[in-house]
């Protein structure tokens, strides 16, 4: 987003030369930018907005923005055979009856209970329903329930807390992030202060982003005779359309909010500061408020990792495919033993094992050092277990001990090892595969005895 806009900024500017290098250049980042994020979609209706407004107002060049224009559409049009070219290369073909329709997505941004939010609950109700057509039918219905349900009072509500949640930051650690593999011993003994630094950080840096960005925003008066205002205008109008889509629309997550703060750079870079009231200035005081800025920050970090103390992930292998790809399990079978060694730089008071639904197999966690075996029980398609668990090295158990076939939720690539140590299917190693588990510390070094 920051290059499609940065072009759009200096394109009045650029010879024949390096427009001929821009074109190329914006084509495929549109084209990219669609394949990785399809809901750049929203960069054509802005791109309408502005240049609509700018005809109406008569400051609308042809000669400036015609081209860019195109080129925008051109890269939207092409990422599609892009996209069917990518997945013959890969020998992917996709399973059509699989596939959930955007419907789903549509009914997921008025769960009231998950806020809008992604709901598992709803891909799985959806995964039901033996065709496409009966998923997208099943999810009209729900969507007309949900809106009768909810009322105009209902769906503003919803709509502030999506919007709430779309510019939520605090969970920036665990954006599509699952843990550390093994965290280092160093990291866990001051993971509190770490998580709490991180978090008090960004959310300062993106609230005084958003206030700034807001001041200057309300204080404009757009020079329409300069280039730049039209990259400006189209950043706005942009980001407008991102919160109007997510917020009225579209199922919602606080990362999906960051495809802002691009926009905003780009805002403030180009909307002048309003001018300064004047003051008497003190050589010390830019000092003195860096260094009271330092103090705060670190004294803060110390005193919410002290008070709201947060798990912390020893260590994790849940890299998976989301609900909606209906991912196979594996089929063990029986008397068939799989293992897979884990390491726990640091002590745990939690493990569990992701198996699958209505399985029934016997998973048992041992120290590889002590000898000493933790069995861990069922709860639903976790097993999992709540006992302290000191640092070294662990061996993760599945025996199948019944007479018939039992599924077990499986990772497998085709080049990238998820876990250091392979998965072991009685007695053959299987490097580029893994179960799905995760170890964790609430006490942060401590462990817990219960």
């Amino acid at each position: 987003m920051l290059i499609i806009m940065r072009l759009f900024w200096r394109w009045p500017r650029f010879g024949q030369r390096q427009r001929a290098l821009a074109a190329v250049g914006l084509t495929a980042a549109v084209g990219l930018g669609a394949l990785l994020k399809p809901n750049l979609i929203v960069l054509l209706p802005a791109l309408v907005i502005v240049a609509l407004w700018l005809w109406r107002q008569k400051h609308f060049k042809a000669q400036h923005w015609a081209l860019p224009i195109l080129l925008v559409v051109l890269g939207f049009g092409l990422s599609r055979p892009a996209s069917q070219g990518l997945q013959s290369l890969s020998h992917y073909t996709p399973n059509s009856a699989e596939v959930l329709p955007m419907t789903n997505w549509l009914r997921m941004g008025l769960n009231p209970q998950t806020t809008g939010r992604y709901s598992a609950q709803d891909v799985q109700q959806a995964n039901q329903a033996p065709t496409p057509a009966a998923k997208q039918q099943q999810d009209l219905t729900v969507i007309s329930q949900r809106l009768n349900q909810l009322g105009p009072l209902g769906l503003l509500r919803l709509w502030l807390g999506k919007l709430g949640y779309l510019l939520r930051v605090g969970g920036i650690q665990t954006w599509y992030n699952g843990g550390l593999r093994a965290s280092p011993s160093w990291y866990q003994k001051h993971a509190a202060f770490f998580q709490a630094l991180t978090k008090i950080s960004y959310a300062a840096a993106t609230v005084s982003l958003w206030l700034v960005f807001s001041w200057r925003l309300v204080h404009w008066r757009p020079e329409l005779n300069q280039t730049t205002t039209t990259a400006i205008m189209l950043a706005v109008v942009t980001a407008l359309g991102y919160l109007a889509f997510h917020t009225l629309l579209w199922e919602v997550s606080g990362r999906y909010g960051q495809v802002l703060l691009p926009l905003i750079m780009i805002g403030l870079a180009g909307i002048p500061a309003p001018a300064p009231v004047p003051k008497a200035k003190t050589a010390r005081l830019p000092v003195l408020m860096s260094t009271a800025t330092a103090i705060i920050w670190l004294l803060s970090g110390m005193i919410v990792s002290h008070l709201r103390p947060q798990k912390i992930i020893v260590a994790a292998q849940r890299s998976q495919l989301s609900a909606q790809y209906h991912a196979q399990p594996e089929q063990l079978q029986p008397q068939t033993v799989m293992q897979e060694a884990v390491r726990l730089n640091g002590p745990a008071d939690y493990f569990s094992v992701q198996v699958h639904a209505q399985s029934q197999v016997q998973v048992v966690l041992q120290n590889l050092h002590t000898k000493k075996a933790y069995p861990l029980t069922a709860a639903g398609a976790v097993y999992r277990l709540h006992q302290h668990l000191p640092a070294g090295r662990y061996q993760i158990t599945l025996l199948n001990a019944s007479t018939a076939s039992q599924a077990v939720d499986v990772v497998t690539t085709s080049a990238y090892q998820l876990n250091a140590f392979p998965l072991v299917i009685n007695g053959d190693a299987h490097k580029t595969a893994s179960l799905i588990y995760t170890s964790i510390d609430h006490e942060f070094g401590g462990g817990s005895h219960g």
